[in-house]
This record gives structure tokens, sequence and C-alpha cells, in this order.
């Protein structure tokens, strides 16, 4: 995200705030809702000894699951809320940022099954989206009519990304707590060149998110965030998940924060809303409803037919250090090793959510601090992420 310009401005926005989507935190997250044995496993010192030193680092609060071939593993440190005192726990609801994306993902395929009642199948993985959006906006599109739905899922759409306009970031300051439709933030890419012939590369952009959930919306006259609920979270049983701003969030969600000055004073950015809800991003939840979901995935892959993974799977073009299937990441290759998932990056909050087929090994975290944009803390980091592969992988 291209952020730095609002730095001087930015604590205008926050002390405009009103009606804030993240309420104050005043209740803990919830209780593990397993027997915890993470104090017998057999790395239990070093996992518990990685959070303690990447919270004195100056990372406000971290909740990590580790599940490998001796158990689950589960820990948490730091505040959720730093002015109320409330600690990060284990259960404390944060935001997933991008990984909504792999929910959208997941929802579309899960539509395709169902394919008798919404009337996709996978054939629409190649048809125009402007078989189904209205020439006003098709048109105004770089590309727009001829880049399909598959290819809006894999970033191969060549459609800038609507987060990288600066008038989209000083739209934000202007009404930080706005609750944006897709043609809202799409008016911010019209008339914009394209980046590139569609299928020519991968160029990861949140702009294609917010078209599969538009056509999503056209196919069925749904909500898209009622079929989210219909397809993901309620089969799966995800209570505490949430999406931004469809859902109210509850009092348990942890504030999110960022060091705007980069002179090691974080601020919090909770309420500076970056399009939430628009399928880029969104989506809040804890450990456990993330575990729930991606075992159930890319685990045991029971949630989607093999047909159905095998085409999500289908790994195209690279762009930066991840390969895009549709709707899924595969990012941290090393050697033979790799992860499957998200990456999960906003304002305030950070968040993984990866399971790594060669090891059997699943890492979910959440950070309640934002690591896309530059500060010393970004490098602290990507130090955190690396020695935690290291950790969990060998």
């Amino acid at each position: 995200m291209r952020i730095l310009f609002i730095l001087l401005v930015i604590v205008i926005a926050i002390s405009s705030c009103r009606k804030a989507q993240v309420v104050m935190t005043t209740t803990i997250g919830q209780e593990i809702p397993w027997v915890d044995s993470s104090n017998i496993h057999p790395k239990n010192t070093a996992f518990r000894s990685l959070l303690d030193k990447y919270k004195r680092k100056g990372l406000p609060g971290i909740s990590l699951l580790i599940n490998d071939s001796k158990g689950t593993w589960v820990g948490a440190v730091g505040k959720a809320d730093i002015s109320n005192n409330i600690d990060f726990v284990p259960g404390t609801i944060s935001k997933a940022a991008s990984i909504t994306k792999l929910f959208i993902g997941t929802l579309v395929f899960r539509m395709i099954e169902d394919s008798v009642n919404t009337g996709i199948g996978y054939k629409e993985l190649n048809k125009k989206i402007a078989d189904w959006l209205p020439s006003n906006i098709t048109d105004k599109l770089a590309n727009g009519s001829l880049v399909t739905f598959g290819q809006c899922m894999k970033h191969e759409t060549g459609i800038p990304d609507l987060i990288e306009e600066d008038r989209f970031y000083l739209a934000v300051l202007n009404n930080p707590n706005k609750k944006w439709t897709q043609e809202e933030l799409l008016e911010f890419i019209y008339n914009k060149p394209a980046l590139f012939a569609p299928g020519d590369t991968a160029v990861y952009s949140n702009t294609n998110t917010t078209i599969i959930t538009l056509v999503l919306e056209k196919q069925t006259g749904k909500k898209h965030a009622d079929l989210l609920k219909q397809y993901i979270t309620t089969p799966l049983g995800l209570r505490d998940t949430y999406y931004q701003p469809h859902d109210k969030l509850p009092p348990s969600v942890a504030q999110g924060y960022f060091d705007i000055y980069n002179n090691q004073t974080i601020v919090n950015v909770s309420n500076l809303v970056t399009g939430s809800g628009n399928g880029y991003g969104g989506i809040f939840s804890n450990l456990f409803d993330l575990f729930k979901f991606e075992n159930a995935l890319l685990v045991q892959r029971t949630f989607l037919k093999p047909s159905s993974m095998t085409i999500m799977e289908t790994y195209g073009k690279q762009d930066d250090t991840n390969f895009y299937g549709y709707g899924i990441q595969k990012s941290y290759m090393n050697g033979t090793d790799f992860g499957i998932g998200h990456k999960g990056r906003d304002l305030g909050y950070t968040a993984n959510m990866f399971y790594f087929p060669t090891k059997g090994v699943t890492h979910i975290f959440f950070i309640n601090y934002g690591t896309d944009a530059d500060s010393e803390l970004k490098q602290t980091f990507r130090e955190f992420v690396d020695e935690l592969i290291s950790l969990t992988l060998n």
C-alpha cells in the first residue's frame, strides 16, 4: 500500500472518527476450546521464547497457533488494547485482512458445487466479467471487456489496485469510518491504463476481489456477505468470525496499531477503515476459527470437492514471492517446502494462515500492528516470520 503520504495527517483522521466500527476493547478473548496441551509440546519453550522476544522488540500483541505431528500449540503475548490494558490471548479476535480473499475464493467454489441453485459452474471461471457487469462499469475498467472471472481470482487481469491510489487514501482520511460499496471503490481506478494484458503475468490487486464479489451479487441477487454465511461460516460453525462492516464487531476485538511517525511510538489506527467488506479485506476472526477453516479446506480437504481443489491449486504466474491459484497463495518457497493459504496485511493489523503440506505443519498468527507500510517494526516482523518458519519446519 502507498500510504506514506498520509502519515503526517493521519492523526486528524483518527481524532475525527465518529461511529467507530472497531469499538473500545473491554472484554478478553474466548478461552481455548479444547484441552490445551501446549505445555507438553516439545517446542513449547521455543515457541514461548519466540513470542516473548518479539513482544520485547515492540509488536503490541501476538497470538500464534502451530499444529504439527506433535500436536497443537497455542499462545499469545502483549495487549489487545494498550490503553485499557486488555491482554492479547489465543482467543482474541483480530483482523485477518487479506485472508478474506481465501474466504472469497472458497466461496466461489462452494457456489460452483451448488450450481443447481447458484447458476455458476466451473465453465464460468472462463466467462468474461463483462457478461455479468454493466457496460457503465466495464467500459471504465482497464481490460474490462477482456478479463475473465478466473483471471480475477488469479490476479492476472492487469487492472490497477484501487488501494494504491492516493485519492482513495484522501477519501478515507476525509471519512475514516465510511462503509464503502464496490462501485464507489471501483471509481478510484476508472479510466486508468492497464498494467498488462490479461493473462500475461500476475500482479496482486485488491480490485480483482472486489470485482468477484460484484459478480457473485449480480449472479445471485444476494449480498456476498450473506453468501459467506450461507456457504462458509455457518456450515463450519465459525462463531467468532465477523465480516466488517456487515457484522457488528464485539467488544473483545483487538485494537490495531501503527508507528505513524516511525519514532517507536505506536498509534491506534483501528478506525481508519480501508474499504473493508468488499472482498479484499474485512474478516475478523481468531486462531480457533481460522484453524477450523484451514483444517477443513487445506489439511483434511473435505470442505471442497477434489475437482474444486485441483482447480483452486492450479498456480499461475509469480508476483514477488507469491504464486497465485484461484483465491489462494503459494508462498514461503524453500526447496521442496512451501506454504499454501493466504497472508493478511492492513493498516493496523497483520495475519498469516498457512499449511505446509510437505511437513504437515500449520501456522496461524495474528498481530495487531500494520506491517505492510514502512516502519522500523516492518523489518522486525519479517524477522519474526523467518524465525517462525525455521522453527516450525526444522
